[in-house]
């Protein structure tokens, strides 16, 4: 019972202060504490704060990351869209550009018939140099059409025909050999590859570096007077009968993407009399 009362007497005591301190608050009087009582716990308020806020914004970013992540993937893969578009926008840029010159080519002599072909891929060995085209047979193209490039420079020789696709020899190819001579000039030769340059040997004839040279037409192989390129360099002595030329084709292989197949001319040996 002592205990009992004890508590009791506790109780109402607190609920005693719990109301002087009320009524004292209400009417103002506590104020003068209070305010003692906010400025000694003010700075340990703000330390609290500068303490906890980084950690409550670090929980808050963590929540983000997921969003964050998607949102970088979603970004990339714009980006890489968007570059693959680029590429695709210069790449028919050029395409384009190539067809206009190559255009222009077939007007200058609408006597020959020229057929624009596409480049479907490079074949290079150690001493072979060829193309295939994405134009065959079912587009008039036969063995031994002779293959210019969109300026109207040789660049080689259809070998082998399909329906839809053709393969071409160029100039550089190991197995390539031209009648050739000096343009404006009677001095003569062979135009022959080297399994990626290009000679012109068994020369008859004055030739000077800077002479373009040109197919004569001899053996009905190719037309005469088509460009192939243009002499860099003269070796061997001045005693030398058959001195060997360098040439320098004015045509970059590596990025063509446009030919001209001359449909118009069959070579002699393909001819059929009639």
């Amino acid at each position: 019972m002592l205990i009992f009362s004890r508590y009791s007497y506790w109780v109402g005591a607190m609920v005693a202060l719990a109301v002087l301190l009320a009524v004292v608050g209400r009417a103002g009087l506590l104020d003068p504490v209070q305010d003692v009582f906010l400025r000694a716990t003010g700075p340990l308020e703000e330390g609290t704060s500068s303490v906890f806020s980084p950690v409550a914004s670090f929980f808050s970013d963590v929540g983000n990351v997921d969003r964050l992540q998607e949102e970088n993937r979603r970004l990339l893969s714009e980006n890489e869209t968007l570059r693959n578009q680029n590429a695709a926008l210069r790449a028919d840029s050029l395409r384009l550009a190539e067809l206009e010159e190559a255009l222009g080519v077939v007007t200058a002599d609408p006597s020959a018939e020229r057929l624009a072909a596409g480049v479907l891929s490079r074949i290079q060995g150690p001493l072979t140099r060829e193309l295939r085209i994405d134009r065959g047979t079912n587009h008039g193209v036969v063995e031994g059409n002779p293959v210019l490039s969109v300026q109207g420079t040789l660049i080689g020789t259809v070998t082998e025909a399909l329906p839809s696709s053709s393969f071409v020899r160029l100039l550089t190819d190991s197995r390539s050999s031209i009648a050739a001579q000096v343009r404006g000039s009677p001095a003569d030769g062979i135009a022959k590859g080297n399994g990626g340059a290009l000679n012109f040997e068994l020369v008859e004839g004055d030739v000077n570096i800077g002479d373009t040279i040109v197919t004569s037409g001899l053996g009905g192989t190719y037309p005469p007077d088509i460009p192939i390129g243009e002499v860099t360099d003269i070796l061997g002595d001045t005693q030398d009968p058959f001195p060997t030329v360098r040439l320098q084709t004015t045509v970059r292989i590596s990025t063509t993407r446009t030919v001209l197949v001359m449909t118009s001319f069959t070579p002699a040996r393909f001819q059929v009399d009639e």
